[in-house]
């Protein structure tokens, strides 16, 4: 195993920095831009000569980056740091890579789909590198570094946390301002969110104006630390009194007069963002603030911790954790290895967190200058927004990503009221269960 060796960056101006990532933050799932290290002397072996070139392939699964954001925080690092290593982008889809026999090297991935790559056979136990590198875990926050740990129970670790995600509630001020409403706090419950979209829904010269859009079953869900699914009957867990609650919270939201206008579902995120139209946004705070310099307005905004249930005082949605796998067939394991080493150093998180996610390190002189370098979050209360805490991360399924797709789309009928929530829940288990018995079948 090949060792770290200190390094400084190059510092590139912030306003430089800023304008191409939050470009790049757009996606769903959009992650971090850096800058590039000075230059050193090219690593060498013991025997003083240059160490044979590697090429490593990496694929993004279930997140978005732009060409730039590859370049300067993961390929430009690398190549300064280790000379002898190239590191290739491909954005094919992940199966139809291992269908083809050329999986990745490394997979770029979303917690919340490593099922789908553990079902693809791709993660390799990295508790030897983890051992021989010295790699302290206990500099990872949690929960995301407890989630990982948990998918070894014989202490295997499959996979290396890189960036998170945090949740928060936007805010229009001049909105509260003209309804003479107070602004949300830090520390809102989930009650007084919900009497604030009520107080900022009202209908003003034929303009339909929404206290906040709406949340999805699954966000609720995580927020409770639910599985959607029985790991050990691969049955869907809906028709049951725990989702029947979480349904009951959504449907509070469409039961606001003005939320659901002539049939009409409420609109996406532009009514906060372009057309001014929805008080608070309850997002991920990278891809918000994406939405917010794509649209090109000028949003009066601030933001607040997300809202929490009074028997879960100030705990949230989990952070939307994104972690690198090495794949099983790789044969550059060792400078995968020292890469994604390279990526969770002090230097490049740092840079990370300023511009654009907040870094996977427990280092509080790290995560207070969380997107300090981004001119769009001068003077927000982006501190008071992380003083809220993560739930726990519910345990990983291979079906879970099904589930979720059916429970969210049941918010149709429940606003519409075409059926009332019982007969939601058998159905939705009911077909939840055939998908899933669907997938079984095709592994026979």
């Amino acid at each position: 195993m090949t060792k770290s060796s200190t390094f400084r960056f190059k510092q590139t101006p912030a306003y430089l920095v800023a304008a191409s990532l939050l470009m790049g933050m757009v996606s769903g799932c959009s992650s971090p831009s850096a800058t590039a290290p000075e230059s050193e002397p090219a690593k060498q072996t013991a025997e003083n000569k240059p160490q044979t070139p590697v090429e490593l392939t990496m694929a993004p699964y279930f997140l978005n980056m732009t060409d730039e954001e590859f370049d300067q925080i993961m390929i430009k690092p690398l190549k300064e740091k280790y000379p002898h290593i190239t590191l290739k982008i491909v954005r094919d889809d992940i199966t139809k890579l291992v269908a083809a026999g050329q999986t990745p090297d490394i997979v770029y991935s979303a917690n919340s789909r490593f099922s789908v790559l553990q079902d693809l056979d791709i993660p390799s136990d990295l508790s030897s590198f983890v051992k021989s590198s010295k790699m302290d875990l206990a500099k990872f926050s949690s929960p995301n570094i407890d989630w990982i740990k948990e998918l070894g129970p014989k202490g295997e670790i499959y996979g290396i946390p890189f960036a998170l995600n945090q949740m928060a509630l936007f805010y229009n001020k001049d909105l509260f301002d003209k309804r003479g409403v107070p602004y949300p706090k830090d520390g809102i419950t989930w009650e007084e969110y919900v009497d604030l979209v009520k107080k900022m829904t009202y209908n003003d010269g034929g303009v339909q104006y929404r206290g906040s859009l709406p949340p999805n079953p699954e966000f609720i869900a995580r927020v409770r630390s639910m599985s959607l699914v029985d790991a050990a009957t691969n049955k869907a867990l809906i028709n049951n009194d725990a989702f029947k609650s979480v349904l009951e919270r959504v449907h509070e939201f469409y039961q606001i007069p003005g939320m659901v206008v002539d049939g009409k579902m409420p609109p996406n995120q532009d009514s906060f963002v372009k057309d001014q139209q929805t008080a608070m946004y309850l997002n991920w705070i990278p891809d918000t603030l994406g939405f917010i310099q794509k649209a090109g307005t000028q949003l009066n905004f601030d933001l607040v911790g997300a809202p929490a249930f009074k028997d879960k005082p100030g705990v949230t949605i989990d952070p939307g954790a994104q972690m690198m796998v090495i794949s099983k067939t790789s044969k550059n394991k060792e400078a995968a290895f020292d890469a994604i080493q390279l990526f969770t150093t002090p230097e490049v998180q740092k840079i990370l967190n300023r511009s654009s996610r907040l870094t996977v390190l427990a280092d509080e002189s790290i995560r207070k200058d969380f997107l300090a370098d981004l001119p769009l979050t001068k003077d927000k209360n982006i501190q008071g927004a992380l003083k809220i805490k993560p739930a726990k991360m519910a345990p990983p399924n291979p079906y879970h990503v099904i589930v979720a797709g059916k429970v969210n789309a049941v918010v149709t009928n429940l606003a519409t009221g075409a059926k009332d929530i019982n007969t939601i829940l058998r159905e939705t288990q009911e077909d939840a269960d055939k998908a899933i018995e669907q997938e079984l079948a095709k592994k026979k």
